[in-house]
């Protein structure tokens, strides 16, 4: 076998075997797995309400919980992963985000489940901020774009396959069984990452742990390329400590603002529809089992427009993409209440509104490289997705509360779809932005926090 000098150039040239995809394939699946538990909430939600004879305001403070430990974990163990390597912090996350999904399966009570959903989003965190890093480390330039947007697709993926495994399920057993198979899943994959997945090159080399160069020819011999010679070389090009600071500085500020404000409303409107949903239908008299089954038909609309998005995005401006995508988002969440006569109806405007609310999600990818600088495109990207959780949070709580005050679905629909809607507005401003034209993104990779 033929000797490397700078193995990180070598996965980044070199074609890539089939360990490399099997790594790819493993991330996609944990992306996957936290789509569902992050939505098992909203499956669980119409049988857990029946039998606590929860207010819509109770379970719109229960519905959102999750998201405060996403934030906290994808801080936390985002530093965690820094220091002590990627690998581990993503077993880590697998074995917090198996116990919490156990203990809200075995919860007695609103306050255990509250708890446990925290603490399993702080896992769930921690996934985002490995699985795309990892898979990023080890795709070479030409799949890496390709492999990224299926890793970002592996969430709304496994809601969708979620939702159809755990329909028939839901008719058999009571709301635990959605937590129970979170649980089960997130377990299967530990195995999986302990055997196959190494640790980071890029990790490895930047922190030089003791005999890094003996570990990374260990990875890059199995995965069957030539063993290298000596580490890569550092790159100069490190973080500035002002690097987050200049995104408010003027000439900069302004596009910050508007892609905070674009994305904090996508989400809102986006985490409103999915965690509502199943809560709205067996309102209306579905079963349970029968809301589970719209809401994973949202899902595969979902995976359909993220990777339309990313197709389309190698021909089209990404801007006027995501105008279109947010504008038509907003338009079928809004009618969503117009179509709930039948559950074909259902279904129907449930794939219409999920194909482009995910495509826009997808998309901000993209219009972040194509709005912030190469040198401030880390820190702008998690600046605007860190802000952007607020509007998770927000978009299951306040129809609680509105819904607690007596207004109606068909005007709860209209408002939380303005999230949307002011979303692609803003968009518009961006491209009005000097220097906000098209630019290629073709090789953006997805940032998860």
């Amino acid at each position: 076998m033929s000797v490397a000098s700078c193995p990180i150039q070598t996965l980044r040239d070199e074609p890539m075997g089939t360990r490399q995809w099997l790594i790819v394939a493993i991330c996609i699946s944990i992306l996957a797995m936290d789509g569902y538990d992050v939505l098992s909430i909203a499956f669980a939600a119409p049988g857990m309400t029946a039998e606590w004879s929860l207010s819509k305001a109770a379970l719109g403070i229960i519905l959102p919980l999750e998201l405060f430990g996403m934030a906290l974990g994808a801080i936390c163990m985002g530093s965690l992963a820094d220091a002590r390597g990627r690998r581990p912090t993503m077993l880590a996350g697998l074995l917090i985000v198996t116990a919490g999904m156990l203990v809200a399966g075995l919860a007695g009570n609103i306050y255990v489940l509250g708890a446990s959903r925290v603490f399993t989003g702080i896992g769930i965190g921690g996934l985002l901020a490995t699985a795309t890093a990892i898979s990023a480390d080890y795709c070479n330039n030409k799949y890496r774009s390709v492999a990224l947007v299926l890793v970002a697709g592996g969430f709304a993926f496994g809601v969708y396959a979620g939702a159809t495994f755990l329909a028939p399920l839901l008719k058999a057993f009571d709301w635990r069984v959605a937590f129970f198979l979170g649980a089960a899943l997130s377990a299967a994959l530990v195995p999986l990452v302990y055997c196959f997945v190494p640790e980071s090159i890029s990790y490895l080399n930047r922190t030089r742990p003791k005999d890094a160069l003996e570990k990374i020819q260990a990875i890059m011999s199995r995965l069957g390329h030539a063993s290298a010679r000596q580490l890569s070389p550092i790159s100069a090009q490190k973080m500035e400590p002002e690097g987050t600071a200049s995104l408010f500085k003027p000439g900069m500020i302004v596009t910050t603002c508007i892609l905070v404000v674009a994305y904090f409303g996508t989400l809102a409107t986006y985490y409103y529809f999915v965690k509502w949903l199943p809560t709205i239908a067996t309102d209306l008299g579905y079963s349970a089992s029968e809301a589970t089954t719209v809401l994973g038909i949202i899902s595969l609309g979902g995976v359909i427009g993220s990777i339309g998005m990313s197709i389309a995005s190698r021909y089209v401006a990404i801007h006027p993409l995501m105008i279109c995508s947010l504008i038509l988002a907003a338009v079928g969440v809004a009618l969503f209440p117009h179509f709930t006569g039948s559950l074909q109806s259902m279904k129907l405007l449930g794939f219409f509104a999920g194909t482009f609310i995910f495509a826009g999600i997808s998309g901000f990818f993209g219009l972040f490289a194509a709005s912030f600088p190469s040198s401030v495109l880390g820190s702008g990207s998690g600046l605007v997705l860190g802000v952007g959780r607020g509007g998770a949070i927000l978009g299951p709580l306040i129809p609680g509360l509105l819904f607690s005050a007596g207004l109606h679905l068909n005007l709860i629909a209209v408002l939380m779809s303005s999230g949307a809607l002011i979303a692609g507005v803003t968009v518009i401003w961006l491209l009005k932005r000097p220097g906000s034209g098209p630019r290629s993104v073709q090789s953006v990779a997805p940032v998860s926090h």
